[in-house]
């Protein structure tokens, strides 16, 4: 009862109106409703998905029709977590309790420039910042377990200027995150960063952006994930 209670007081009931396969690594999942309805919702903004009991994943919403009571998100299957069961079960009409939008992201100013750095994870992100009105330039720089299935998703999204480098064991694969960071603080000196995704790969260029004096004020970190922790978003 108590559970009902809460779940009432606070979230939107959806439903599942599209779901689009983008090879098998990703799942973009349309939801509308009427709670979807008259939203205030801003490029960057998070929602968490109830799965069962108290289990819930939070995604970015790509978009927001408040008019329509409609969002879309993308879901990327990895492994046997609950968020890939829940998104590989779905069906087109299943009902969804969603809790939100809240702020996750936000810009501290209209910038023309962003350097989103993140992973599988952090592409709707981007595709929020880079559809928004008056959207700036987003760059993206993503650390993926497979370039080509990551590259589709980003054509599919139609997110330009995105550089994708394998994950490698170890993080053998560092280096050649910094001397692609390096090359993007060259190339766009007054750039605002967003830092997301894993905590661990956040901490490291988090590191480069202050050896090369970017000012804290021009970053934003949200860590998504680390492994072995659950309840990250």
């Amino acid at each position: 009862m108590l559970e009902g209670a809460m779940l009432k007081l606070f979230t939107r009931g959806a439903q599942v109106l599209g779901i689009e396969d983008i090879g098998g690594a990703f799942r973009l999942v349309t939801l509308e409703g009427e709670a979807l309805r008259n939203v205030a919702w801003t490029p960057g903004d998070k929602i968490q998905i109830q799965l069962g009991g108290w289990t819930q994943r939070t995604y970015t919403p790509m978009g927001w029709d408040a008019d329509n009571g409609r969002t879309r998100i993308l879901v990327h299957l990895h492994g046997d977590a609950p968020g890939t069961r829940w998104a590989r079960a779905l069906r087109v009409g299943d009902q969804c309790i969603v809790f939100g939008p809240r702020k996750s992201v936000r810009l501290s100013g209209p910038p023309s420039t962003v350097i989103v750095f993140g992973d599988e994870t952090s592409l709707g992100l981007a595709a929020a910042l880079s559809h928004q009105l008056s959207a700036p330039t987003v760059i993206g720089l993503f650390e993926v377990s497979s370039p080509a299935d990551a590259a589709r998703a980003a054509e599919r999204l139609d997110l330009n200027g995105v550089a994708l480098c394998a994950r490698l064991e170890d993080d053998r694969h560092f280096a050649e995150l910094e001397q692609r960071m390096t090359a993007l603080l060259r190339e766009h000196p007054a750039a605002e960063l967003v830092l997301t995704g894993r905590a661990g790969a956040i901490q490291h260029i988090s590191r480069l952006l202050r050896q090369h004096g970017v000012a804290s004020e021009r970053r934003t970190s949200k860590a998504y994930w680390a492994p072995g922790k659950s309840g990250m978003d």
